[in-house]
């Protein structure tokens, strides 16, 4: 059975806000998550992302998201909310964009439960550092997706259990 819940952090870290997943991986990474919780940086991979699906339970994704919303806005929804999301708002910045990844992943059956959470940017812009709005807000967003954690190792935890009764 499935017991691993990857939280996979995208975006160019040379972007400035571009790279908020990838901030917000690496502060997890440091975190005494346990041991079935895999943070990956997954930059700006396109297809090799698939590659991360095994043993998946739960796939969190964490992006940069262009809604024309205030900076720092946190946006969590579904992968089948993305056919809905008005064309004009940028899901991704990567040349094999998220949305991409999650078609191709769902057409090769390999796509687990999924969670997205967006921050809109500030700036887009050659630099590492974070803009100051940004910055401000990645304390909230690492809560929400700590939060999207324990709620997912719950439920792994509930099937596992009634698994092991059958």
């Amino acid at each position: 059975m499935k017991d691993k819940v990857l939280v996979l952090g995208v975006g160019n870290s040379i972007l400035s806000d571009e790279g908020i997943g990838v901030h917000l991986a690496r502060r997890l990474a440091a975190e005494n998550l346990p041991a079935n919780v895999e943070v990956q940086d997954g930059g700006t991979q396109g297809l090799e992302l698939l590659d991360y699906m095994d043993d998946v339970a739960k796939l969190i994704i964490v992006d940069c998201v262009k809604a024309g919303d205030e900076p720092g806005s946190i946006f969590r929804f579904e992968p089948d909310a993305i056919d809905v999301i008005p064309r004009q708002y940028k899901i991704s910045f990567h040349d094999l964009g998220i949305y991409d990844f999650l078609r191709i992943a769902s057409a090769l059956d390999i796509l687990p439960p999924t969670v997205i959470f967006g921050m809109e940017p500030e700036k887009i812009t050659w630099g590492e550092e974070l803009s100051p709005s940004v910055e401000r807000k990645m304390g909230r967003l690492k809560e929400l997706v700590l939060e999207e954690i324990n709620l997912s190792l719950s439920g792994i935890k509930s099937k596992m259990e009634v698994a092991q009764a059958v």
